[in-house]
Formats: structure tokens, C-alpha cells, sequence
């Protein structure tokens, strides 16, 4: 049963209040830890109840310190700690810590109630994660295959991709995700603010870049044995095993071109956001492409920000596939996504006035000449125009009569991903492209900055919490700085009105 459900305004007052009284005798300590406790003043937890209510039900012991929790795994990661049991037990004796997090001080709750909370949050059986940690599985060894520079390991059932896409145009993905409860969280109390408060870019026209991450398990890859074959003298037996970490697999990090153990955190930015915010994430098996993800994340983000339309998708060229360019074309969104060099094209189509495309997949006229790309436009398509007659220049041919030179339109729908409707050589093409880097330095402030993976989670629950709260401090991050907000300034104020 849930209760006690403190108001935000009701926390913010106590909290001012308490550190007024901790500021007599620990003053140095109290502004040594301002920024973090700025952080937990402006985070507001009301937008969670409607959330979690239903998680619990409506008998029993009543449920305590749930917004106490979530504030102090927030401080946990700002505080650069990541072990729950020595956090738990360092908040309980600290009057300032338990201050901060809502506590009252000598009955903070013992680590058991932050594993149990986060169970809660989790959409899948803690029972179930434990019989698979107990039942052996087949011994699966590192892949000993390397692959090229920047390759990505294939989608493991061909045809995935068409798959998914034919399914998410018709609204009838799969939708039940463990990590719902942490989407919708994260979403709802820290993703509409900061939205609220203009700092993701113009809503109107939003952009988003996504990529995907490896994230390293803390559980060691080899297992368990429960055979006797040591006793026997062989020692690199590939008999089943236990493993402390059931949901990690082996996957390709294409950057630094060796495999990693562990899960794939899929994250989606806005790109136009001054401060590379995270506005959705996903965790997947490590071997799952990217491609796939990209279709699960869109189809998910459109549900949890009905009021935010994706208007630019940004990613790199996994992502550069047919479906994908279908599915987009028919929500309406923009993609930017260059031509992967490993992938086919079709570029054979006839078109009037075409000879054949060139290696960057621009149009050459009849006469062997390649046309002047000459922008999008509405309705008509991508315009080209003879090159001769572009730049002036008595031409050798009289394919048209026309003083303009010959012109002629290509429709994205005639190739959606050789001809996207703003051209791949064009400037606007380039400058928007630039902005998908706000994905990759969103992975750094989540695996650098937070340093996530510290923990050594040895499941995909705890690794997904840790991101997320890793998520959250960078929002509270950007919310400060936007605001040139410090709690200091608010002690100083109340402490003029008590004098």
C-alpha cells in the first residue's frame, strides 16, 4: 500500500528548514554539497504518484521513503558512490544526507528497500531473474570473428528490420518493456520540465539523434561450473554453467573494435538542446542492431510525448535502410542519415532525362554530364538543372530548347533513401548532421561523468536504474545552469527574514 505521499512544495519547505537548523554547526559542509542539494530542491516528484500507485496495491504494511529513495539514488550518483549497501548505510547516520533526501534522521531505509524499490519499478519478475541466475545454461564462449572499423555486427535473423518497420507502420509492435515504469519517470518529471523551460530546442520542429552504446556488465563472462571435468584434468571444458548475470551477451564495440560483455543502452537526445539533454532510453541485448532499436525507440517516443511530433531524425548509417526511410516518410519526419557504403543501392530505376547516377548517387544526363543539384522543392522534388545552363556556359548539346536549361525533379518517393528530402551534398544536409554528436557526448556524460558502469550491475535492471539516474542528474545539471539557480542564495533569503 502506498502512502504518505509528501508534496513537493511540503519537501521544499522542510528541507530549507532543516538546513537553516545543520547550517550552525556544519555551514562549510552544507555549501561544500549546494549544487547537490539545489538539484533535489527543483526535483519534482508529484508527476510520480499516478505512476507508481498502480504498482502497489491497496492493502498491506503501507509503502514509506519511496520519493526519499529516488532523491537519494540521485545524490548516490552525484556523490560519485555506486554501491547501494555502503550509500544506504552512509545516508542513515549523516543528519545532513537524510535532510537532503527527505529522511527523517534514524530511520532512513537499510539497502534492502532501494533494491526492493527498484524491483518495483522494473516490469519483470525479481523470482524469475533468480531461477535463471540458479538454472545452467549452455556455456557460450567470445566470438573470435573480428569485424572492420566502424562494422556493426549484422541483425541476427535476416529480414528483422522489414519486419519491425511493417509492424510499427501499422501500430502493432510489441509494446510490454520492462523498463516502462523508468520511461514513463523520467518523461514525466524531468523531461517535460526541461522542456517547459526551453532548453531541448524549438518543439515545434523537434529533432532527435539516436544511437546506441555498449554498456559493460560487472559479472564475470565465464560462469560457473558445475561439472567435474577440473577433476579430470580439463580445464577449458564448454560444459553449461551458472551465470550471476543472465541477461548480458556478447556484442561488437565498432569504436574501439573489440567485443564487450553486457547490454546496449539505446539513447535518444534532442539534438537541438545547448546541453545534449536525453529525452528517451532503451536497453537492449548487446547483439541487437541498431536499426531494429531505431524502430522500437521512435514507435515508443511518438506514445510516451504525444504533444512533441518529431519533425528531423538524426543517426549514423546503421540506421540506412529502406524500411527505415518508409517508416519515416510516413510519419512525416525528416531523416538525416548518410549512405552507409557497405549497403546496396538501387539506382537502377528509369528516369526521363537520367543516363545512369554517379558513385555519390547524382543524376547524369543523357549526355554524360552530371545535373546541378539545386535543392528541395515543395511539392514538385529535389531539382536538378543541366550544368551547362546553371553556371552560364555555351553547352555542346541542345537536349532542350528552353533558356533555363534542362530541368528536371526527382520525388523522394521515387527513391526514399537515394533522394531524402533535403539532399546529403547540400549545406543544410551538413549543418543538421552536425548536431547528431549530441548523442555521443549524452553516452559521455552517462558513462564518463556518472560513470554508470562503476557499479558492476550485474543485471539489465540495475544497469538501466543507474542510467537513468545518470539521465536525471544531467537534466538537473542543465536546469542549474539555465537558471543560475543556487540554494544558498534561498538560505540567505530565509535567514534575512527569520534575523
Amino acid at each position: 500500500m502506498l502512502c504518505n505521499w509528501i508534496p513537493h512544495e511540503s519537501y521544499q519547505k522542510k528541507l530549507l528548514s532543516d538546513l537553516n537548523i545543520l547550517c550552525e554547526n556544519e555551514r562549510s559542509r552544507v555549501v561544500s554539497l549546494a549544487k547537490a542539494l539545489s538539484k533535489l530542491y527543483l526535483l519534482d516528484l508529484d508527476n510520480l504518484l499516478p505512476i507508481i500507485k498502480p504498482l502497489y496495491s491497496g492493502t498491506g504494511s503501507p509503502a514509506k521513503n519511496q520519493q526519499g529513495i529516488i532523491r537519494s539514488l540521485v545524490l548516490m550518483l552525484d556523490s560519485n558512490e555506486h554501491s547501494i549497501t555502503k550509500w544506504a548505510k552512509k545516508v542513515s547516520s549523516d543528519k545532513l544526507l537524510c535532510a537532503a533526501c527527505g529522511f527523517e534522521f534514524c530511520k532512513a531505509p537499510s539497502h534492502s528497500s532501494y533494491y526492493d524499490f527498484i524491483d518495483r519499478l522494473w516490469l519483470a519478475s525479481p523470482d524469475l531473474h533468480k531461477k535463471r541466475k540458479r538454472k545452467p545454461k549452455s556455456f557460450y564462449s567470445k566470438p573470435r570473428k573480428k569485424l572492420k572499423a566502424g562494422q556493426k555486427l549484422p541483425p541476427k535473423h535476416s529480414g528483422a528490420v522489414k519486419k519491425f518497420a511493417l509492424l510499427a507502420e501499422r501500430d502493432q509492435l510489441r509494446q510490454e518493456r520492462p523498463e516502462k515504469i523508468f520511461q514513463d519517470f523520467l518523461a514525466r518529471c524531468v523531461v517535460d520540465k526541461s522542456a517547459g523551460m526551453g532548453i531541448l530546442g524549438d518543439l515545434k520542429k523537434f529533432s532527435v539523434a539516436m544511437d546506441g552504446s555498449c554498456y559493460n556488465s560487472g559479472a564475470s563472462h565465464h560462469g560457473i561450473k558445475e561439472c567435474d571435468c577440473r577433476s579430470k584434468g580439463i580445464y577449458s571444458c564448454k560444459c553449461s554453467r551458472r551465470y550471476s548475470d543472465p541477461d548480458a551477451r556478447w556484442g561488437w564495440d565498432s569504436y574501439h573494435e573489440q567485443y564487450f560483455y553486457g547490454d546496449t543502452l539505446f539513447n535518444t537526445t534532442a539534438s537541438d538542446s545547448p546541453y545534449d539533454l536525453t529525452v528517451y532510453l532503451r536497453i537492449a541485448q548487446a547483439p541487437r542492431h541498431d536499426s531494429i532499436l531505431a524502430i522500437f525507440a521512435l514507435s515508443e517516443f511518438r506514445k510516451l510525448y504525444p504533444n512533441l511530433p518529431v519533425k528531423n531524425f538524426l543517426a549514423d548509417g546503421a540506421m540506412d535502410n529502406y524500411y527505415t526511410y518508409r517508416l519515416l516518410s510516413k510519419w512525416g519526419i525528416i531523416p538525416f542519415i548518410p549512405l552507409d557504403s557497405n549497403a546496396r543501392v538501387n539506382n537502377t530505376k528509369p528516369h526521363p532525362g537520367i543516363l545512369c547516377f554517379d558513385h555519390n548517387n547524382e543524376p547524369i544526363c543523357i549526355g554524360g554530364i552530371p545535373y546541378k543539384n539545386c535543392g528541395f522543392t515543395f511539392p514538385k522534388g529535389i531539382k536538378y538543372r543541366c550544368w551547362f545552363d546553371y553556371y552560364g556556359i555555351e553547352k555542346p548539346c541542345s537536349c532542350s530548347d528552353s533558356s533555363y536549361g534542362r530541368t528536371i525533379y526527382i520525388k523522394p518517393d521515387y527513391d526514399l533513401r537515394l533522394f531524402p528530402p533535403v539532399p546529403r551534398n547540400s549545406e543544410a544536409f551538413k549543418e543538421m548532421f552536425k548536431r547528431r554528436t549530441s548523442v555521443e557526448r549524452s553516452n559521455k556524460r552517462m558513462l564518463v561523468d556518472y560513470n554508470i558502469e562503476a557499479g558492476r550491475c550485474r543485471s539489465s535492471k540495475h544497469r538501466f536504474s543507474r542510467a537513468t539516474f545518470a539521465v536525471v542528474n544531467t537534466h538537473l545539471d542543465a536546469w542549474i545552469k539555465h537558471n543560475n539557480f543556487s540554494i544558498t542564495n534561498l538560505l540567505s533569503e530565509v535567514g534575512t527574514e527569520a534575523a
